[in-house]
């Protein structure tokens, strides 16, 4: 018994040698994209020296307790070194709004870079040590523990620090390292890769296959005839992202792949190949320390209901965080991939907004030389998204068009202006009018037609979990020379399922025989006003993050502004996978 006892105890010894040192050194198994909880206190260098490290999940926000040192205006204070914007959306929890130097709070929000912290709320906190809760984006061994980021934030590790955890290391999430982001802007679903295959702490790569089928029935309106076309497509884009480091410098490479079935009544079948580079710059986040941006390359502009422009443009963009509004401005053209006419277009955009993203101004100039046409166009407007009246998503867009064609000189006004009521936690209706204004005089040297910019895309949420056509699926136009009028209902099954019956009645300004950038074969009569009305039934599903299944159903009636007024029809079917 004593000889068991004896070597029990000297095997026991020999395990607490081996393990202590692993014990200390467990700081080395994590990497840039594991969350933790650090507790401790600030030193007079300004580093947040740890006194507690937690392994946690992935959170959807970050989190600051400690006590505000200073409130430079009425929506900033600053947090354990950190700036914290207060917004319209920002709620406050037993505090003072108007009292906050010297308050002791926790702040949860989105940090967006730095200087860039949105509070999304702010709640009083009692005595206490202070915490930082968010994404590593950079660790690395120092002689006396660990140097570890978190939100631009340097937290120091002593080597007697342990880090704590629940379960094994190994089983914790890793959260994407993406590139660093202005305040408020948010990355559109169609861009939300996985957190894929981690290269090194700060390089990785990552995809987003998609398959998807579109079928085609009747878009000439008559029954009589043949045209039908089915499309089935798979693509695959392929991301390496540079993740923020200490210098604030940050970047991605894409190149995406796309293979399509075509069937064609009146062509037959073939197939499409196409390779291209996809979204790829270097982005320098405030490199002056002036809360200025720098973005260079194959650029992704993507606008909140994309009523402006969604596509890859190639140039250079500035973002300028000025008092209490943002600054985009940007110089781009297409230098590949692209229609031939945006080929030989240059842009010129500039949108100012506040820093919550909901009041916009912006001035797009496009001049482009193409088949011996010159054509500069302006677009000037305004826009704004609010949450009002109460239960109320509301949306206005409006815009004035002016500039030449040649000889010819063009001008008009867009509206867009809607609201989504939400009723209880799962039904929401929508309400929504479009106005494009036309012209019937053309050709004595003015056009008055409106039109957007030719970067639009016409694609948002009206309350679902997936986004879609909202000027209608299948007749899909831009809105020139038109009304729209929508009303939509929609249920949310769970919180990742959703439904969305969706009608449309479209109604010329002026009769003329072209409706502007449609899927309709057949032209109007020029006489009658009436294009008719379409239904849309859109169903999303989001099971987990990585995978999304829509699918779309849509009918469209023609009115008397055609001769022959035979229905329409439209299927799609997508399907995404992030990994």
């Amino acid at each position: 018994m004593r000889h068991a006892i004896k070597t029990a105890g000297v095997l026991l010894l020999v395990c607490l040698i081996v393990s202590f040192p692993a014990m200390a050194n467990e700081m080395n198994d994590i990497f840039a994209g594991n969350w933790v909880e650090v507790r401790g206190k600030m030193d007079e260098q300004g580093i947040f020296v740890a006194q507690r490290v937690d392994l946690v999940e992935p959170e959807t926000e970050e989190v600051l307790i400690g006590t505000i040192s200073e409130v430079s205006s009425s929506n900033e204070f600053t947090l354990l070194g950190q700036a914290i914007q207060i917004s319209q959306r920002t709620k406050f929890s037993k505090i003072n709004p108007a009292k906050l130097l010297d308050q002791r709070v926790k702040v949860e929000g989105y940090y967006r870079g730095q200087k860039r912290f949105s509070a999304r709320k702010v709640s009083n906190r009692g005595a206490g040590r202070d915490r930082i809760v968010g994404l590593v984006s950079d660790i690395h061994q120092t002689t006396d523990g660990h140097l570890i980021t978190i939100m631009n934030r340097k937290v120091q590790v002593p080597a007697g620090v342990e880090l704590r955890h629940e379960k094994p290391i190994s089983e914790y999430a890793m959260a994407s390292l993406d590139i660093a982001l202005p305040l408020g802007k948010q990355v559109s679903e169609d861009d939300q890769f996985g957190t894929g295959i981690r290269i090194n702490d700060r390089l990785r790569f990552t995809t987003l296959t998609e398959t998807r089928f579109k079928g085609e029935d009747n878009y000439d309106l008559n029954d009589q005839r043949d045209q039908d076309r089915q499309e089935t497509a798979a693509s695959i884009r392929g991301r390496f992202i540079l993740a923020p480091g200490a210098r604030g410098v940050s970047g991605q490479l894409e190149v995406r792949y796309t293979h399509a079935w075509v069937n064609e009544d009146m062509l037959g079948r073939f197939n499409v190949n196409d390779t291209r580079l996809g979204e790829s710059f270097i982005y320098l986040d405030d490199p002056f320390k002036v809360d200025f941006d720098i973005q260079a390359g194959r650029l992704d502009f993507d606008d909140r209901r994309e009523w402006l422009y969604d596509q890859n443009l190639d140039g250079i963009r500035v973002y300028w965080n000025i008092a209490s509004w943002l600054a985009e401005l940007s110089v781009t053209t297409t230098l590949s991939d692209g229609k031939p006419s945006d080929e030989n277009t240059n842009n010129y955009i500039a949108y100012f907004s506040d820093t919550d993203r909901r009041f916009a101004t912006y001035i797009i100039y496009r001049d482009k030389d193409f088949n011996g046409v010159r054509e500069k166009i302006t677009h000037l407007g305004v826009r704004t998204f609010l949450d009002w009246p109460p239960e109320h998503e509301s949306w206005l867009e409006l815009a004035y068009m002016d500039g030449s064609r040649g000889e010819t000189k063009l001008g008009g006004w867009g509206l867009d202006l809607g609201t989504i009521r939400s009723i209880g936690e799962r039904w929401y209706v929508t309400t929504a009018w479009a106005f494009g204004q036309g012209d019937a005089k053309t050709g004595n040297g003015t056009d008055g037609n409106f039109r957007q910019t030719g970067l639009q895309d016409n694609n948002g949420k009206f309350g679902g979990v997936t986004s879609f056509r909202y000027y209608g699926e299948l007749i899909d136009p831009e809105l020139a020379n038109m009304h729209i009028a929508t009303l939509g209902v929609g249920f949310r099954f769970t919180e990742n399922s959703s439904i969305d019956l969706v009608g449309h009645y479209y109604l010329q300004d002026k009769a003329a025989r072209r409706i502007v950038d449609s899927d309709i074969d057949q032209r109007p009569n020029g006489i009658d006003r009436e294009l008719g009305w379409e239904i849309d039934a859109i169903v999303g599903w989001r099971p987990v993050r990585a995978w999304d299944f829509e699918l779309v159903l849509g009918r469209f009636k023609p009115g008397k502004a055609f001769r022959i007024r035979d229905d329409a029809w439209v299927t799609k079917l997508q399907i995404r996978y992030r990994y």
